[in-house]
């Protein structure tokens, strides 16, 4: 398998929107330590934060520095500088996949560190989820972040085989999934479901705007993706509204 270092990030999947159950043993000959395999969903993810509830915290609007971004990751046991990149920690989670349109990607988050330097991703600590959090320069900018996922589910979807793994064409389709969040401004849910070379895949996400703030948070694991990524969207939205209110 060639190395991250010799893939050119904007042509490379390097997270796609695909991959949860892929049998990535049988299709690469390897599996990457931590990446998406049965043990990942073995336990719910650990949280520090309150949980959600009727008195969540109104949109906030105002930036945050790459420091408060940090903190709103290791806060609810995500990892924030673990990599280098968003591509370096996408390909971590979900290697070897190849994208004809680079833009397929903006629901992970990719590309997001053109925002500013205002930008933090990290994987949960058990792996089962990505998310990438960009402070944009004003709402309009962060908008602009929401469009761009936006369309990107929308113009990579239904079959659309955009993506291949080892030269297996990957069909997808998407749907809208139900996010309920409170305390942001925009929010954004969906579902990926396909099959790549007989093995069938889901992953859910949600793209969410609180003012100038943006996240991007994806899970792959079939078992626990549809509680995690809302609880998860939640309390990330709920610590930033604590740091930009």
């Amino acid at each position: 398998m060639a190395s991250p270092a010799s893939r050119t990030p904007r042509t490379r999947l390097n997270a796609g929107l695909v991959v949860a159950a892929l049998g990535l043993a049988a299709l690469t000959g390897c599996t990457p330590a931590g990446g998406p395999s049965g043990a990942a969903s073995s336990a719910a993810p650990e949280t520090t934060a309150a949980s959600p509830s009727a008195s969540a915290p109104a949109a906030a609007s105002g930036a945050l520095d790459r420091t408060e971004l940090a903190d709103l990751f290791s806060g609810i046991q995500f990892r924030p500088a673990q990599y280098d990149t968003i591509a370096a920690m996408l390909e971590s989670i979900y290697p070897g996949l190849t994208v004809s349109d680079a833009g397929c990607l903006a629901p992970f988050g990719a590309g997001w560190e053109s925002a500013g330097d205002a930008v933090e991703w990290g994987t949960s600590n058990d792996r089962s989820m990505t998310a990438v959090v960009a402070s944009a320069v004003d709402d309009a900018a962060a908008e602009a972040l929401v469009a761009q996922a936006e369309d990107a589910i929308a113009g990579c979807a239904d079959g659309q085989e955009l993506f291949a793994m080892q030269g297996v064409p990957v069909t997808t389709s998407v749907e809208p999934f139900d996010l309920a969040v409170s305390g942001a401004d925009d929010v954004r849910g969906w579902r990926v479901t396909g099959d790549v070379g007989g093995s069938p895949f889901a992953l859910v996400g949600a793209t969410v705007r609180t003012g100038q703030n943006v996240l991007a948070l994806v899970g792959w694991d079939p078992e626990t993706s549809a509680d995690y990524v809302p609880q998860a969207t939640q309390l990330f939205v709920d610590r930033i509204g604590q740091a930009a209110g």
